[in-house]
Protein backbone atom coordinates (compact mmCIF):
# COMPACT_ATOMS: atom_id res chain seq x y z
CA UNK A 1 0.00 0.00 0.00
CA UNK A 2 1.36 3.27 -0.92
CA UNK A 3 0.63 6.96 1.05
CA UNK A 4 -1.34 8.96 -0.92
CA UNK A 5 0.53 12.27 0.05
CA UNK A 6 4.00 10.83 0.58
CA UNK A 7 3.93 8.22 -1.81
CA UNK A 8 6.30 6.30 0.82
CA UNK A 9 5.50 2.65 1.17
CA UNK A 10 5.35 2.55 4.90
CA UNK A 11 2.00 2.31 6.13
CA UNK A 12 0.57 0.39 8.80
CA UNK A 13 -3.11 -0.94 8.77
CA UNK A 14 -5.24 -0.71 12.07
CA UNK A 15 -8.66 -1.56 13.29
CA UNK A 16 -10.32 1.46 14.86
CA UNK A 17 -14.19 1.18 17.11
CA UNK A 18 -15.83 3.53 17.73
CA UNK A 19 -18.58 2.69 20.85
CA UNK A 20 -21.19 5.60 21.01
CA UNK A 21 -23.91 4.95 24.30
CA UNK A 22 -27.42 6.41 24.23
CA UNK A 23 -28.96 6.91 27.86
CA UNK A 24 -32.42 7.66 28.84
CA UNK A 25 -33.20 10.85 30.20
CA UNK A 26 -34.27 11.49 33.93
CA UNK A 27 -37.66 12.43 33.03
CA UNK A 28 -38.32 9.24 30.97
CA UNK A 29 -36.85 7.60 34.48
CA UNK A 30 -39.50 9.11 36.35
CA UNK A 31 -42.17 7.90 33.83
CA UNK A 32 -40.98 4.69 33.59
CA UNK A 33 -40.94 4.59 37.56
CA UNK A 34 -44.54 5.91 37.86
CA UNK A 35 -45.96 3.31 35.37
CA UNK A 36 -44.43 0.52 36.82
CA UNK A 37 -45.83 1.78 41.04
CA UNK A 38 -48.84 2.60 39.36
CA UNK A 39 -49.00 -1.06 37.10
CA UNK A 40 -47.58 -3.17 39.99
CA UNK A 41 -45.01 -4.20 37.13
CA UNK A 42 -42.00 -3.00 38.88
CA UNK A 43 -40.27 -6.59 38.34
CA UNK A 44 -41.14 -6.55 34.70
CA UNK A 45 -39.89 -3.07 34.17
CA UNK A 46 -36.33 -2.63 36.41
CA UNK A 47 -34.31 -4.80 33.81
CA UNK A 48 -35.55 -2.27 30.65
CA UNK A 49 -34.73 0.73 33.13
CA UNK A 50 -31.33 -0.40 33.75
CA UNK A 51 -30.22 -1.38 30.07
CA UNK A 52 -28.38 1.25 28.03
CA UNK A 53 -28.01 0.75 24.38
CA UNK A 54 -24.61 0.38 23.21
CA UNK A 55 -23.85 0.62 19.39
CA UNK A 56 -20.28 -0.07 18.25
CA UNK A 57 -18.78 0.27 15.02
CA UNK A 58 -15.70 -1.09 13.26
CA UNK A 59 -13.70 0.72 10.73
CA UNK A 60 -9.79 0.47 9.77
CA UNK A 61 -7.29 3.28 9.11
CA UNK A 62 -4.26 3.02 6.78
CA UNK A 63 -1.26 5.08 8.72
CA UNK A 64 1.74 6.80 6.84
CA UNK A 65 5.12 5.92 8.95
CA UNK A 66 6.30 8.60 7.06
CA UNK A 67 4.14 11.60 7.33
CA UNK A 68 1.55 10.84 9.59
CA UNK A 69 -1.40 11.00 6.90
CA UNK A 70 -4.33 8.04 7.87
CA UNK A 71 -7.24 7.28 5.64
CA UNK A 72 -10.14 5.03 6.10
CA UNK A 73 -9.60 1.67 4.09
CA UNK A 74 -12.73 0.10 2.80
Amino acid sequence: MICPRCKSNRVTIQAVEKVKIKRRGPLRWFLWILLAIVTAGLILIIPLLTNSKVKSKTHTLAVCQNCGKSWRIK
